[in-house]
């Protein structure tokens, strides 16, 4: 059988032709093909789980996430967590570190939500010194005394505690989903042993009130706190000090080209 020229030619093309778009195709599909990241399980809250909850399997859940987005100690597993008491809140959806939980054994409630060092104590407040009722569990609070001069009968306020974290408000230690103020009789600290020593104190001596903070706000002041005579402007030594600390000096504007600065004499 006699095979043209032509033929053979037209065969060689059609098969380097399949050759190329062959390649073609390989090429695109390796240049456009995303490398499979490695996955691992995490388990997260189904919901909302508050400080001192115990946890059950109905409030985890086991999901497949990238490993290299699974925090440190995060537990993996629903027999890490079954049982265990929360020292931190946790949102739904949210992975459940190892570290938010109270050591194995720790009953639920309170106690299992303090560290070692810490103590829980209870003031008293009303609807003025709870900041009507605004304070939830988990907010930070500056402690203020204020009390009468032994001796002068003048009344004296200053800061006593700062940064305090609020544990519970009133007689429960979850709190509201509505996010609703509520009057409470009493607010629980968490406080060192040199902090609950002076609060309890402070307590017996004086009026306490609470200043809600800002949750990020971690910045401490010293203040020399104020009487009487400091709100009527009478108190002359610490009028002179304050003058001392800040003397009002003058200052003289240079102009160089478009820039200004400010120059002390």
């Amino acid at each position: 059988m006699n095979i043209s020229k032509g033929a053979i030619f037209m065969a060689i093309s059609g098969l380097v032709g399949l050759a190329a778009m062959y390649a073609v195709h390989h090429y695109i599909f390796t240049q456009t093909q995303l490398a499979a990241k490695p996955v691992a399980q995490v388990m997260i809250a189904a919901a909302d789980i508050f400080p001192g909850a115990v946890i059950t399997k109905e409030m985890v859940k086991s999901v497949t996430w990238p490993r290299e987005l699974i925090p440190p100690k995060a537990a993996v597993s629903p027999i890490q967590l079954e049982g265990r008491i929360t020292n931190a809140p946790v949102s739904a959806g949210e992975p459940i570190l190892l570290t938010r939980l109270a050591p194995k054994g720790t009953a639920a409630g309170l106690a299992g939500m303090l560290t070692d060092g810490k103590r829980a104590l209870s003031v008293r407040v009303d609807d003025v010194s709870g900041v009507a009722g605004f304070i939830h569990p988990g907010d930070h609070v500056d402690v203020l005394m204020e009390m009468a001069k032994p001796g002068s009968g003048e009344h004296f306020s200053r800061i006593i505690l700062q940064n305090i974290m609020v544990l519970s408000a009133g007689q429960s230690w979850e709190q509201s989903r509505d996010e609703k103020p509520a009057v409470v009789n009493t607010v629980t600290l968490v406080l060192n042993t040199e902090q609950a020593e002076i609060l309890n104190l402070a307590s017996t001596q004086g009026k306490i009130r609470l200043a809600l903070r800002n949750r990020n706000d971690l910045a401490e002041q010293v203040t020399p706190g104020v009487d009487i005579s400091d709100l009527l402007g009478t108190n002359v030594a610490k009028n002179e000090a304050r003058k001392v600390a800040a003397p009002n000096r003058k200052s003289v504007e240079v102009i160089k080209g478009l820039q200004r600065s400010q120059v002390n004499p």
